[in-house]
């Protein structure tokens, strides 16, 4: 069971063996309309004949329709081709079920005229049975069909038997009693089918074949069929008698076979385009009592008339709860085609943004990646370059140095020559651009002016400063005891001195200190270390030697006076 489609815009087709119909619908309302007449023995019973040719025929309708490639089809199969057959279900078949249990009883319990049907249903409960109603049709047929429509590149979305939507047609314009028996009795040039309506539910369909298509000659006249009989009288009233005869058949078959409660036939209703209705409707009176409701040349359809032939494809474009579709479920078109195109493209959509955002990101981490590389490219260079810097700045200054010598040593030698007897150098310092600090200790003040007087007076010094001096007390007599102690962590003895003044005699005499300055001319310290400098400097021990009645060798000063070299050891306090 296939559920109702009306929303969008559909195009509906109902192909006889003489003509084909086609209208366009948007939303239940008929835009366009066109038919197109087939040459005989284009169809035959609802069989697409493959000598024929169909394709200009069916191109030229679709123009007059100005369908556009793509566009969703339904189609109204002829009568002939539809099998219409009430089966009762067994109860333990679950109504889920109902399709897979037909697919394996057709053709062993449950048998058809033909092999390996497209089919579809309707499920009847009542009177306590689970009933269904059964439409099948060949599958060669509907694939003929399928194969014209995806030539034409159409969407064939539904097949409906057309004697259906016969009655879908006019249950849209007639009033139809819930609890009537109806039989719609709709007759063509070419066949008629006997449609048994009982509570609103189809109980009945039987088609039967009438007039060869090649008797007609059929002609298009705004939107109509007009047909010429090209035969004798007789042929007609043959089969007139015919269609009156099957009429009484099926009548008598619902009446002692099909009918609930036994129930009567109450209205028969007469459709179709059949050119010789008015002669039919003359018989029918004259040979049965039941009320005969033909349907008029134009049927009112809003906003339009709309020509009696029609009447199936108003059927087709009617809303139901429940439809026929005899289209196979795997070749079935998308229902809502536009609501599935919408969810592809926003999947789509979604898929390439994802893809986008992930190839931005890619390319973002490729960016910083190549920044990052930029950066360390240009931090090695820095780092080479400033590596480069740092060592010709070395290299400089090694220069430097080896070109500009620091003569500490000679320098506090020199300095040390103009010390008195009792006098010491207790700090020395020789920094940046020979710039010399020093402390001196000395016993008197005349002893640091004359030390001071005999730096100002050198060459090698300038800048001579004396920057502060201070006064120390030392005690002349100190008692210097000497003991020892045992490490208890490493078991080591470690050796103690401990020097305490004389409890005898405590005389305290001061010291002076002074805090002096000066720069260094290194070159003339080079030079005075050869005597090539002032030759008032103090020479080096050992220029001037004089032997001792003792034969030790004294050295003698500038004046001739020998001085004394021995050393007076002074301890420390």
């Amino acid at each position: 069971m296939a559920q109702a489609r009306r929303r969008g815009t559909y195009i509906y087709f109902n192909f006889t063996d003489v003509a084909v119909f086609g209208a366009v619908v948007k939303n239940g309302v008929i835009k366009r309309r066109a038919v197109a007449s087939l040459p005989a023995g284009t169809l035959q019973g609802g069989w697409l004949q493959p000598e024929a040719s169909l394709d200009l025929i069916f191109d030229s309708l679709l123009t007059k329709l100005k369908v556009p490639r793509g566009s969703q089809a339904v189609l109204a199969l002829d009568g002939s081709l539809v099998l219409a057959r009430k089966l009762e279900i067994p109860e333990s078949v679950e109504t889920n079920q109902i399709r897979g249990y037909l697919f394996m009883e057709l053709g062993h319990s449950i048998v058809l005229p033909f092999e390996e049907p497209y089919f579809d249903y309707t499920l009847l409960e009542e009177d306590g049975k689970r009933e269904i109603m059964l439409y099948a049709a060949p599958n060669e047929a509907i694939q003929q069909y399928m194969q014209l429509f995806k030539q034409k590149h159409l969407r064939l979305v539904a097949a409906e038997p057309q004697p259906l939507a016969t009655f879908f047609g006019i249950e849209s314009l007639y009033e139809v009693e819930d609890s009537s028996s109806v039989l719609i009795w709709n007759v063509n040039a070419t066949n008629h089918q006997l449609i048994i309506i009982e509570d609103k539910v189809p109980r009945l369909i039987r088609s039967v074949d009438t007039f060869s298509s090649n008797v007609w000659e059929v002609e298009v006249m705004e939107d109509r069929l007009h047909y010429r009989y090209r035969l004798d009288d007789a042929q007609v009233e043959m089969t007139l008698d015919e269609m009156l005869l099957e009429f009484s058949r099926v009548l008598d078959f619902y009446r002692f076979s099909l009918a609930r409660d036994q129930r009567e036939i109450s209205r028969v209703i007469l459709a179709g385009d059949f050119p010789f209705q008015e002669e039919l409707v003359k018989r029918f009176e004259a040979n049965f009592d039941l009320r005969l409701e033909q349907l008029p040349e134009q049927l009112e359809v809003a906003p339009q008339p709309i020509p009696r032939a029609y009447l199936p494809l108003i059927g087709l474009a009617i809303p139901q709860k429940t439809r026929i579709n005899l289209l196979p479920e795997n070749d079935v078109m998308p229902k809502f085609p536009l609501v599935a195109s919408l969810v592809l493209l926003l999947f789509g959509g979604m898929i390439g943004g994802y893809l986008f955002w992930q190839t931005d990101q890619f390319a973002d981490r490729i960016e910083t990646a190549n920044n990052q590389v930029q950066i360390v490219r240009a931090l090695q260079a820095e780092s080479a370059q400033s590596a480069k810097q740092e060592i010709a700045q070395l290299k400089q200054t090694v220069d430097g140095l080896e070109e500009t010598p620091r003569p500490a040593v000679p320098t506090l030698e020199r300095i040390t020559r103009y010390l008195p007897e009792r006098g010491y150098i207790l700090q020395f310092a020789y920094g940046a651009d020979h710039l010399v600090t020093m402390n001196a200790q000395f016993e008197t003040l005349e002893e640091l002016n004359g030390f001071y007087r005999q730096l100002l007076t050198d060459d090698v010094f300038t800048g001579v400063s004396l920057t502060g001096i201070t006064t120390k007390t030392m005690n002349e007599e100190a008692d210097v005891v000497t003991s020892t102690t045992i490490d208890p962590a490493t078991g080591e003895e470690i050796p103690t001195t401990t020097i305490t003044p004389s409890a005898d005699e405590k005389t305290e005499e001061p010291r002076y200190i002074g805090q002096f300055t000066l720069s260094v001319l290194p070159a003339e310290v080079v030079k005075g270390e050869t005597n090539e400098a002032n030759p008032d400097v103090p020479k080096e021990d050992g220029e001037t030697e004089s032997a001792t009645p003792d034969g030790e060798v004294t050295p003698e000063d500038g004046t001739g006076e020998v001085v004394s070299t021995e050393i007076e050891e002074v301890e420390d306090n």
